[in-house]
């Protein structure tokens, strides 16, 4: 149900559907144009030329006419509208004047693209997102074209730089460790000041694309030909078996810091910027503490009403064919499902946010949806056709507790979506001891492909997220986690500066991440 993070870049991010297409822009002279001549004079009688023709006069109509609508989708499935109201205090009917006045006043296509990244940055969320750019033509309906190329490169995966804070850069005390697993969970020691020894696991992404040797591995295995034409129930597949693999790389990994006597363990995922489902297997490889799944939010939407209705539909089915699970009653969890169906299905009007005054809707545009169990062991459902709807992580083989010593997790402000979600489990069991800047807060993001908004006039695709991850007090994830262990870490650091401040707080946490000492900032 996750989906990687897409970052704002200079003219939006994130392509989605169109269903208009844009306004033609406004003509501009060329650069490259050739200097005009000097003016001669001409004949009172001859006609005047008039010259290149004028630039069309930029006309704010229909960009306001988007800022309506985009108001008004915002208004109808925007899982983190709440949120901006009672956490960040945002003024709505003031933001909305503020953009519509940008949008009378700007000269040009451009400013009014800027006045409408402007409005979104203000929500403060890594997963609200505009894009002009033209969506790939449809492509004419012919005969599919004999695939062509290596099965796993079709599908996307490639390797990439793990990334990671080098630790290497400033200490000799690093030693990495070198074997089979090393391009998928790079691992090490890092001995600290004091002489105090940790083991080092590095997680880049929570996802299997990323590892091209794995997914090869996994074609061999379930017998997929290189040059099959893979369907969406074949890439799922192939999928799971990537990621079974990575877990298995990722325990492999815990036992070989176990067996060099390390201390503690720390998990790197500075920079991690999200990934798939496979969090729900890894973090609880990392932890013996039995984690248990959260509450998640579902807009009041009809996206939402087919999703939960398709999931009332097979645990009917399951429970019928299978009966119930001793300890688990199904039936009654497919009662509670029935009454959050219902309550999706009930609307609530957000629109007078962006009216002035006092009188503002008191209903909620998120549905709390429960876990149907909220833990289960690993293997516990692997003969229900449904384990993944019980219980998330039962879609995937993995152990639990592989790594038993004290857990530490290394975070930064590119920290983000399916990462955080790491961190906030085990936060929220107080499974490990968080250490680093605090994380970007991009909560949930999309379910099922999310809820596609393309603006009428411009044709601009707006991707905002439709679901969200509660933290166990009961707020909203979209906030970013606040590490246990604040550093000074910044994005303009070196490699070097940036492996020094955290050897250096990592040795003044020492205790704090053993479990000798009270929680304390790095900082005092």
């Amino acid at each position: 149900m996750r989906s990687d993070i897409a970052w704002l870049a200079l003219c939006g991010a994130l392509v989605g559907c169109a269903s208009a297409a844009p306004l033609p822009p406004p003509a501009q002279p060329r650069c490259d144009a050739p200097a005009q001549p000097a003016a001669t004079q001409v004949p009172a009688s001859a006609p005047v030329d008039p010259g290149p023709t004028a630039t069309p006069t930029f006309n704010p109509a229909p960009w306001v006419a988007d800022l309506d609508a985009l108001v008004a989708a915002i208004s109808s499935h925007y899982a983190n509208l709440d949120f901006a109201i009672s956490a960040r205090q945002m003024d709505l009917a003031a933001l909305r004047t503020r953009t519509e006045a940008r949008l009378r006043a700007a000269k040009s296509d451009e400013q009014a693209k800027r006045a409408f990244r402007s409005f979104l940055r203000a929500f403060g969320d890594g997963h609200l997102s505009i894009d002009w750019t033209s969506p790939e033509p449809a492509a004419k309906t012919a005969a599919p074209a004999a695939p062509t190329g290596a099965l796993c490169a079709r599908l996307g995966y490639e390797a990439s730089d793990p990334g990671g804070v080098d630790f290497a850069r400033a200490t000799s005390g690093f030693m990495p460790i070198q074997d089979g697993d090393s391009a998928d969970i790079p691992g090490g020691v890092l001995v600290l000041p004091g002489g105090h020894r940790l083991g080092v696991l590095r997680i880049a992404l929570f996802s299997g694309e990323t590892h091209p040797r794995l997914c090869e591995d996994a074609r061999t295995a379930l017998g997929i030909a290189d040059d099959a034409a893979c369907d969406d129930e074949c890439e799922n597949r192939l999928a799971e078996e990537v990621s079974n693999r990575l877990t298995a790389a990722l325990e492999r990994r815990a036992k070989s810091l176990a067996g060099a006597h390390v201390e503690a363990v720390l998990v790197d995922i500075t920079g991690n910027g999200g990934g798939s489902d496979w969090v729900d297997a890894a973090v609880r490889v990392v932890t013996p503490v039995k984690l248990e799944q959260r509450a998640v939010g579902a807009v009041r939407h009809e996206h939402w009403v087919k999703d939960l209705g398709d999931r009332l539909h097979d645990l009917k089915s399951d429970l019928a064919e299978h009966g119930d699970l001793p300890g688990h009653p199904i039936a009654s969890a497919i009662d509670v499902l029935q009454a959050e169906i219902d309550e999706v299905k009930t609307p609530c009007d957000k629109s007078a946010l962006w009216q002035p005054g006092p009188a503002k809707p008191s209903c909620s545009q998120l549905v709390r949806v429960l876990p149907v169990i909220p833990y289960a062991k690993p293997g516990e459902l692997a003969a229900r056709p449904t384990r993944d709807l019980l219980f998330g992580p039962s879609r995937f083989a993995y152990h639990e507790g592989v790594n038993v010593l004290p857990l530490a997790v290394l975070v930064d402000g590119n920290t983000a979506s399916a990462a955080e979600d790491f961190v906030e489990l085990l936060q929220d069991h107080h499974a490990a001891t968080i250490v680093g800047a605090p994380t970007l807060g991009a909560g949930c993001g999309y379910t099922n492909g999310g809820i596609p908004t393309v603006l009428p006039n411009s044709g601009a695709r707006v991707r905002m997220p439709d679901c969200a991850r509660f933290r166990a007090d009961g707020s909203n994830a979209v906030a970013g986690v606040t590490p246990d262990v604040v550093l000074p870490l910044l994005d303009r650091d070196s490699p070097y500066q940036r492996a020094k401040k955290v050897i250096a707080g990592l040795g003044s946490a020492w205790g704090r991440i053993v479990g000798r000492t009270e929680p304390r900032d790095a900082r005092r």
